[in-house]
């Protein structure tokens, strides 16, 4: 009977051990839980958010200063096809030959066109005509047994069938030229956009004819951007490689283009002939703008920064390492730029990123 009691004492002794242990793990877990570690958030000083630096970029095009777009005046297959970028050109340099692919037989210039033919023959034909005409007149002309109703009749038929196969040539000179296209200018090719055995439509563009060996950079902004930039202003841009140019604003579009609704600048280096800035080269525009509070004292945030809400707008600042929530009166906003109104001392450290994370008097570690 006592040997059960103990038994049972030790049975008992265990229990209560497991149990408090577990108690106190659960306890201990509990404790844990509570202590929260403190957010990790950027701060600037509200000294320094007196004014705002802005760096805004544009993807920009380098094209040359006096270009010329070759295009296409018929449609067809293109059997020669402009000469490789860089290649220079002179007046009349045969830049493409468009062709049809349909028939086998071949007329003026080696041309396959149907059209070419059709009016190769009809001036073929006409000039058959003035010829007869022409012998029929010279014949009469000096013939005394002819009248002179005759010889007026036979001048006249002449003088038609000339104008006929004066006519005919130029249709035909017309449809070669359509298919033979010449550069009428002299210059670079700064751009070819078809090759052999490519099939095209009138109006396309088969590639651009640069002039002069300058260049200027062409870019797009929005309406609100526009009136930042000024003639004379100067500007940098870099290319994918890395290479710096220094610009200088020339032409500031006063109308946006109808599809894209934004304004065109163009930019001029400001030494010409500098090596990468060959026309088709892409670039990046780059400008810093100083961003001043139309009211002083007032402060320049980003907006996100600041919370917004229904019956109040507010921003948070550090003060003895714990988030405080200040107030704040929204002036103005510009894109994703704030200017506020708040009374805060200039060693004020405002939590510009990680705000969206914290809670009034809440622990939180400043990283910059």
């Amino acid at each position: 009977m006592n040997k059960k009691k103990i038994i049972l004492s030790v049975i008992t002794l265990l229990i209560i051990f497991v149990a408090a242990e577990r108690l106190s793990t659960k306890k201990a877990v509990v404790q844990k839980e509570e202590v929260k570690k403190a957010i990790a958030v950027s701060t600037q000083s509200a000294s320094d958010s007196k004014k705002l630096s802005q760096k805004t970029q544009y993807p920009a095009n380098v094209v040359g200063d006096q270009e010329i777009q070759i295009t296409a005046k018929s449609a067809g297959t293109i059997v020669t096809a402009p000469g490789n970028i860089g290649a220079g050109v002179a007046v009349g340099t045969l830049l493409a030959k468009i062709d049809d692919n349909g028939t086998i037989d071949t007329g003026e210039q080696g041309l396959k066109s149907l059209q070419v033919q059709q009016n190769q023959i009809a001036s073929e034909q006409a000039k058959k005509a003035y010829n007869l005409a022409k012998h029929d007149y010279d014949k009469l002309k000096d013939s005394s047994s002819a009248t002179s109703s005759e010889k007026n009749t036979a001048k006249s038929r002449r003088d038609v069938a000339k104008l006929t196969y004066e006519n005919s040539l130029l249709g035909l000179t017309g449809s070669v030229d359509n298919h033979l296209i010449t550069s009428p200018i002299s210059g670079t090719i700064v751009q070819k956009n078809v090759s052999v055995g490519d099939s095209v439509s009138a109006g396309q563009v088969l590639a651009i004819v640069s002039k002069s060996a300058n260049v200027k950079i062409q870019f797009y902004v929005t309406a609100e951007q526009q009136p930042s930039f000024k003639r004379g202003q100067e500007i940098s841009a870099t290319s994918d490689n890395g290479n710096s140019f220094q610009l200088i604003v020339r032409n500031i579009a006063i109308s946006a283009d109808p599809s894209s609704k934004r304004f065109l600048i163009e930019a001029y280096p400001q030494k010409q002939g500098l090596t990468g800035l060959l026309s088709g080269t892409i670039l990046t525009v780059s400008i810093e703008k100083e961003l001043l509070p139309q009211t002083a004292g007032d402060l320049i945030l980003p907006l996100s920064s600041i919370s917004v809400g229904q019956n109040e707008s507010y921003l948070f600042i550090v003060e003895n390492n714990l988030a405080k929530k200040v107030p704040v009166t929204i002036v103005n906003v510009t894109g994703e730029i704030a200017e506020v109104a708040t009374d805060l001392a200039t060693e004020s450290r405002i939590i510009t990123a990680g705000n969206k994370l914290v809670h009034d008097g809440e622990a939180v570690t400043v990283q910059n």
